[in-house]
């Protein structure tokens, strides 16, 4: 009998680099940037509503 060997040997390791490199930057990045956007957002929400009653 031959024994197939899988071909995704030392993917996990991989997998776990790309989460530590990749990922969890973008993550603390946008943490980080998330607040500043919402208020961004409600502002220009805010400017766009009360506009035309000025």
């Amino acid at each position: 009998m031959h024994i197939r060997r899988s071909s995704r040997r030392g993917a996990a390791s991989l997998d776990y680099v790309l989460l530590l490199g990749v990922v969890l930057p973008l993550i603390a990045f946008v943490y980080y940037l998330a607040p500043r956007m919402m208020n961004t957002v409600y502002q220009m929400t805010s400017i766009l509503v009360s506009w035309p009653f000025q």
